[in-house]
């Protein structure tokens, strides 16, 4: 019985590891097939989108041809989405850097509200890709949306960031590690987290629909 288990165990764990690496290795193809600027948010959105049907239960997932449909279809969009969200980050970073060279109440009010922007940024950044691929939005839809889910779910929006750190900081110690499982790791843990915010948001919604007028 304890043989088995541990059979079971191992196995188990076997199939994490090939998930996670046939995962990574697809994204760092498919990002390199787009010339690494056009290709890396089609291929973030498309290891998204696997990694959303392993988070609502599916099984035996085409992997190859779930990841490239998504790559194909969604390669003009998310580059829109994205390269809009990078093209807000720099100028943000920008003007950040900007306000932060000048002395004065008002420039010491522009950096606050530069700094809360950015705070806000880095929790839209969270949700951004898990709503893009769970429901079926527009870019600007997406950006509202995620923004106030994470509002929504302050919790969760802290969770994640342990997790980015942690892995963060893991990576950077054994970046052997990086081409390994590195991406699709953490892509699937927030898929993973950001599912259950929408689970708990549907919940609700259900739930107020359900009550009488």
């Amino acid at each position: 019985m304890a043989g088995g288990r541990l059979f079971q165990f191992v196995y188990s764990l076997c199939q994490w590891i090939c998930y996670f690496f046939y995962l990574n290795v697809m994204w760092i193809a498919c990002t390199l097939l787009g010339g690494v600027v056009l290709g890396i948010f089609p291929s973030t959105a498309a290891l998204f989108s696997v990694a959303r049907k392993t988070a609502v239960g599916e099984d035996n997932i085409p992997l190859f041809r779930t990841f490239w449909k998504s790559f194909r279809e969604e390669f003009w969009k998310v580059n829109g989405l994205g390269l809009s969200i990078s093209l807000f980050g720099l100028l943000w970073y920008f003007n950040l850097n900007f306000f932060r060279a000048f002395d004065g109440a008002v420039f010491f009010t522009f950096n606050v509200v530069m700094t809360i922007t950015g705070i806000i940024f880095v929790m839209m950044l969270f949700y951004i890709f898990p709503v893009y691929v769970h429901y079926n939005l527009t870019s600007l839809q997406c950006i509202k949306y995620s923004i106030a889910l994470s509002f929504l779910n302050i919790s969760n929006v802290l969770l994640m960031l342990i997790t980015a750190v942690s892995a963060y900081y893991f990576f950077i110690t054994f970046p052997g590690f990086i081409p390994l499982f590195g991406v699709s790791f953490f892509i699937q843990l927030n898929m993973w987290m950001s599912y259950q915010s929408f689970k708990k948001i549907d919940r609700k919604t259900l739930t107020v629909q359900g009550k009488p007028a």
